[in-house]
């Protein structure tokens, strides 16, 4: 459970430190972010923007503002490829004397890389600055990607391709085949899908044929005029194994077995 504090009421239009904070109710901010980004912190993310959706999911509920992306180049998949500034608000605390005290805010920036936020030791690393008079909660720039997905009557169209080859006899091409199967498939609805494109190879008489999009990899194979479905354990699809291609669904038998 993220450390709670007691939230007064903070105009975000003056984001100076209100008073002075001691050790603990600074450690008590950071720990928050760090507790609150942990469990994006080796996640995936194409550039800073797809980490700022991610992270402002987390501090929708939280009452920690995300305030700031800043984006930077990256040589190389591990450098930093931007920064994510959070904000902890003004918070009160009552001591056991019923004393009450005023601190914060408190400001964080966070490293991002393709593999995730920076990390020291299994914990978000996490850089103090002073907050900015001006700072407010800021919505990142909304996902415009455009994603192949694969649609609902993907199997039937490549069954349906792949039966009439068995009763046409003939050896078309790869680029035929794929050509055929894309006519059957139904279009994507939104401007921000476009069809994942079939894989095809054609190998002594056998024929294989695979589609992917993010969430599934739909496999088919063609052999002694028998078309039907390959469905390989989960992790012979990840990168560095077999993969989601064609070759996997013409794969042998023995090369379709578990590795673990």
């Amino acid at each position: 459970m993220l450390p709670v504090l007691v939230v007064a009421a903070l105009a975000l239009g003056g984001c100076a430190q209100a008073a002075p904070a001691d050790s603990d109710e600074l450690a008590t901010a950071r720990a928050g972010v760090e507790e609150l980004l942990h469990g994006v912190a080796y996640d995936r993310f194409d550039d800073i923007d797809f980490a700022a959706r991610s992270v402002a999911t987390l501090t929708a509920t939280s009452g920690i503002q995300l305030i700031a992306i800043d984006p930077a180049e990256a040589a190389t998949l591990g450098d930093t490829f931007g920064t994510l500034d959070l904000l902890v608000p003004e918070a009160q605390t009552v001591d056991n004397a019923g004393v009450t005290r005023t601190a914060g805010p408190f400001c964080f920036r966070v490293e991002f890389n393709y593999y995730g936020a920076t990390t020291v030791d299994d914990v978000v690393a996490t850089d103090e600055f002073d907050c900015p008079e001006d700072a407010t909660a800021i919505i990142p720039p909304p996902d415009t990607t455009v994603y192949p997905v694969i649609p609902e009557n993907a199997r039937d169209a490549v069954h349906t391709v792949l039966t009439q080859l068995v009763a046409e006899g003939g050896s078309p091409s790869t680029d035929q085949i794929a050509t055929r199967i894309v006519a059957l498939l139904t279009p994507p609805s939104s401007e921000f899908q476009s069809l994942a494109q079939p894989d095809v190879v054609v190998d002594a008489g056998r024929v294989g044929v695979a589609l992917q999009d993010a969430d599934e990899c739909l496999l088919v194979k063609l052999a002694d005029d028998t078309v039907t479905d390959v469905y390989p354990p989960a992790v012979l699809l990840q990168p560095g194994e077999l993969g989601c291609s064609a070759g996997t669904a013409i794969a042998a038998d023995d090369q379709l077995q578990s590795p673990h």
